[in-house]
Parts: structure tokens; sequence; C-alpha cells
């Protein structure tokens, strides 16, 4: 997650460079950039192959609001890369069904990967009702405390304005709403149960200054089991930080690294618990940026939870698959096809 929150790792594209460029970006700002960055990285034009602006740059014009109607006038015919193999419509929306939990990566600017999200939900809400079985999405975008305007919203209890305000939307993650409106109106339309996944920011602010070691006993005690010893998940990381050296006074690498894990555990133990509870025999989507839902990531740990694997998903542009480096980190690639609708 580093910014937007670590995780531009997050979008289909070089992985090294847009989360190198992100992670510094919160060095050189300090660690109230962890939180910020997101709401930064939306308030200005992209300019690393990722399509997010690091935080830091000296880049910052003003941005007209996005239509309203955004990830609709995005809709793209879609398919899914399976090991190669090549899944229709309604075929792939058939076997994702078959998981209890499915992993769906993002670039968070791209309306295109919201409109195959606002369609994974529309697809699976029907194939599990018809299965009489639960269903739940899950969101990074939004922090566990914020749980109660996150359900008041998704219940029609409150009205978006009220909602906006009463999750601190601009603050805690700064995306333009036309982009997120499409799911969360989906959940309420289906009457979906909504989870906001993801850790306080006050408690990763916290790890990414002092360390773990520093948290008093009351906010250690909010940690889930974290597995700091991935390798594969510390490699990902690493390359992704390499050559981008750090500043003096910026954050210890290792105390990063934390806070990507605690992001993660965090997320997984939201789900798990869902899952294990009001979800039982059920299905749960989370929706994340890219660098959270390649297999070492949270389906890694979430399976770790279920004792079964968690499919790991990433939406990816057609004519941006040729640059995108991570394929073999997922398991399947959602693929929207732009080269029909590009062609003469």
């Amino acid at each position: 997650m580093f910014c937007r929150r670590i995780h531009h790792l997050a979008s289909p594209g070089r992985v090294a460079g847009p989360l190198g460029k992100a992670l510094l970006g919160i060095s050189l700002l300090g660690s109230a950039a962890l939180t910020a960055c997101g709401a930064q990285t939306a308030s200005v034009p992209s300019s690393t192959p990722s399509g997010s602006t690091a935080p830091g740059s000296t880049e910052r014009r003003p941005k007209e609001p996005l239509p309203a109607d955004i990830v609709a006038k995005s809709a793209l015919p879609l398919h899914a890369l399976v090991a190669g193999e090549r899944l229709a419509e309604p075929e792939l929306w058939d076997r994702m069904s078959s998981y209890r939990a499915v992993c769906l990566g993002e670039q968070h600017d791209s309306p295109q990967h919201h409109f195959a999200q606002r369609r994974s939900i529309e697809e699976l809400a029907r194939r599990n009702a018809g299965k009489q079985r639960p269903f739940a999405l899950g969101f990074e975008m939004f922090q566990t405390p914020y749980q109660p305007a996150l359900t008041r919203f998704v219940s029609g209890a409150a009205s978006e304005a009220e909602f906006l305000v009463e999750s601190r939307y601009a603050e805690r993650w700064g995306f333009d709403f036309a982009l997120y409106r499409p799911l969360l109106e989906a959940a309420r339309e289906q009457h979906l149960p909504a989870l906001a996944l993801n850790a306080p920011r006050e408690l990763t602010r916290q790890i990414s200054r002092n360390g773990l070691s520093s948290l008093p006993p009351a906010d250690k005690e909010q940690l889930p089991e974290l597995d700091l010893a991935n390798t594969e998940h510390r490699a990902y990381f690493d390359a992704a930080m390499s050559g981008h050296p750090m500043p003096e006074g910026a954050p210890r690498m290792d105390d990063m690294y934390a806070v990507q894990v605690v992001w993660d555990e965090t997320m997984s133990e939201t789900a798990a618990r869902w899952l294990k509870t009001d979800g039982l025999n059920g299905q749960i989507v989370v929706f994340a940026g890219s660098g959270h839902c390649h297999r070492s990531a949270i389906p890694a740990r979430l399976g770790r939870r279920l004792g079964e694997p968690v499919l790991s998903v990433s939406a990816v542009v057609a004519s941006k698959l040729a640059e995108f480096e991570d394929k073999e980190r997922y398991d399947w690639l959602l693929v929207l096809d732009d080269t029909a609708a590009a062609a003469p």
C-alpha cells in the first residue's frame, strides 16, 4: 500500500517504479504522509507508470471532479486469463463464485477497474443469492473505526453528504468518490454487507515513526497475528524499494514494511472474522490496490486464517497488459478489452 498508503505497488505496471517513488515521497513528507498520501495522489495528474503521482511531488495542479457517471461510461468487455486460458463471461463468474474469498485488485484511479468491480458485485451477488449463501464486500478504503458510518450509508440510513463527513473520506482516502460510489450503491441495491477492513491510521502512523515495539499495550492488543517472515512478500517489497535511497530522517525500512504487513493482516483478519461468523459458508470479495491482492499479500494471509485458498485477481486494461510485469503473481487477470474500442 505505500502511497496510496504504501501500496502502489498497487497498480498494474512497473512495480518497482511506482511503489519506490511513493515510498520515497512518504519519507520526504514525513510519517504523516503515510495516511495523507492517498488524498494527494487523487488530487494531481498522473505522472508515474502506475497512473498515480508520487506523494511529495511538486506537481500539484488542481483537478476537476470526475463526472458522476465516469464508471458506467468506462464499461468494457471483460474476460479472465487463468494460467493461459481465456475465460469469457459468464463462465468466469461461475468459477469465481466457487471461492469463499476473492481479492480483486485495482488501480485506484482507474474507472475501468471500478467498472469490473461493479460487474463482479452484480454477477456474484446473483449467484450467491441463488445458492442462498451470504455474500459481503470488503473495502481497503475504509478503516475499521468507520464501520458504523459505512453501514449507515449502505443501509440507506445516511445520505452521501453525511457519509463523507462521518467516514472522513476526503482525509482518510481522498480519491474522487465518483470512482467508489457505484460499488457502495451496488451493495445497497443488493442488500450486501460492506466491511471497513483497514487498520486505523493512528496505529500505523505510530508504527511508521517508531516501530512495532513502540506501541503501548492497548495498541498492541489491536494488532492481528502478524507474519513478518514471509520471504516472498518481503522480497516483493524490497524489490519495489530498490534504487530509491531514503533521505535522512525517513522511517526505517523495517518499520515501513511492518506497516505494510499490518495493513494486509488487518484486512485479512477483518474479512476472516466475517466469514467465520455472519458469513459462515458465505463468500467475500475484497477490493484493494493490486499490491495487496497478489498471492503473498492478502490472499496468503487470509488463506492462512481460513485454511483454504483465496483467489488472487488483478484487473488490467488490455492495452496495458504487455507492460504489466507482475502477471505471474496473480491467479487470475481480469482483463478489460479496450483494444476493440480503439480499433478503427
